[in-house]
Parts: C-alpha cells; sequence; structure tokens
C-alpha cells in the first residue's frame, strides 16, 4: 500500500469521528495520531502538535496508546529488528546455535552450503569469542557486510569444526520499528511503520 491509500483511510477516519458528536477528545487525538503516522509526520507541520503531544505522553506513568475507533485501530507496537534476508534464520546472539525468542533474536544465521552470495574470508580469530570462531565478508546488494563463522560439532561433547559451518550476521535494524495497524476506507486491515524521531 502507499503512503497516499494510507492517508485517504486515515482521513475517512477522521472526517466520520468528526461528524459523531459525542466523539471524545481522546479519540479525536487518537485519529490525528493514527493519520499523521501513516503518511510523512516528520515533514507535515500540521501533524507536528498531536505528535509531539504523544511522545510526551509516553513518558508519563500508565500511558495508553491513543486509538481511532472509527478506523479500529491498535495500540502502536515495536519491532527494533527487520526480517533477516531470505533463507537466513533469526537466532540469539548469546546462543547461536538455537532459535532466539522475540526481540532477543539480534542475529541472523545461514548453514555454509545454503549460502550463494560473494564471500571475502578474513584472518582467523581463534581463541577470540567462540573457540574455532574467524570472520568473513559478505556482499549483500553491493555493500559488505562482516559475517563470523562458527564450525560446530555434530554431538554433544564433540569439538568445535567436526560438524556444520554456519555463517552469522547482525540482524538488521529497522529504521522504521513502530507499527500501527488499522482498517483502511475499505474495511482491509492496514499495517504502518513509522519512526518517532524528531525532525
Amino acid at each position: 500500500m502507499t503512503i497516499l491509500k494510507f492517508l485517504l483511510g486515515g482521513a475517512v477516519a477522521i472526517a466520520g469521528a468528526a461528524a459523531l458528536p459525542s466523539q471524545s477528545k481522546a479519540s479525536e487525538w487518537g485519529c490525528q495520531v493514527l493519520l499523521c503516522l501513516s503518511g510523512d509526520w516528520q515533514g507535515t507541520p500540521s501533524c507536528h502538535p498531536p505528535i509531539y503531544k504523544l511522545i510526551a505522553a509516553m513518558e508519563a506513568p500508565g500511558f495508553d496508546w491513543p486509538t481511532c475507533p472509527q478506523a479500529n485501530s491498535s495500540a502502536a507496537k515495536f519491532e527494533k529488528y527487520a526480517d533477516c534476508p531470505p533463507g537466513w534464520q533469526a537466532v540469539g546472539g548469546n546462543d547461536s546455535d538455537r532459535p532466539g525468542m522475540g526481540q532477543g533474536r539480534n542475529m541472523c544465521r545461514i548453514a555454509s552450503d545454503r549460502l550463494t552470495l560473494p564471500v571475502t574470508f578474513m584472518n582467523s580469530r581463534l581463541g577470540q569469542n567462540r573457540e574455532g570462531s574467524r570472520q568473513a565478508q559478505i556482499e549483500f546488494n553491493g555493500k559488505l557486510v562482516t559475517a563470523e563463522i562458527q564450525s560446530t560439532g555434530n554431538d554433544r561433547g564433540r569439538s568445535a569444526g567436526n560438524g556444520p559451518t554456519y555463517f552469522t550476521i547482525s540482524r538488521p535494524m529497522r529504521e522504521k520499528p513502530w507499527f500501527i495497524e488499522y482498517d483502511d476506507a475499505n474495511g482491509i486491515r492496514q499495517k504502518s511503520w513509522f519512526n518517532l524521531n524528531m525532525p
């Protein structure tokens, strides 16, 4: 969906809110927040007051995210990390042999036999971090990303180097880590990503 469709959906929701005499100020504010965060709020001066109010309110105890009932909007949710590249698995940084949980999965891992991207091997780093670990650079979309190479044992107690080899990279961070879900003007559920960086 384009930002224009988000804006149109939000505008319809706010117009509906204005037509209801019983609409509370809190609900009107929630619809303003939804409309602004569905578009370029930093570049829209009229959006600065409601979003600055939101940012200030988030610091207060007992804060509840303002929602827009007319658009059935949700409270905002936060996802720090973006998806891993296709074919890579999100894992926890402290234990890359097992999948991590939720936002703790801050690394991306792939088995060496599944890696198809260009790799440049670097000097060994034996004795640092994990036993037998070393580094390589992998090319993603024209950019070099540093990866740690780890060889593992197939069974408990076997030394590193006897099992599969994995490449592990830091999981990419989202530029817009917050999102709101809401129903657009056609009743279709949408998800809008945004950040709260001051312009």
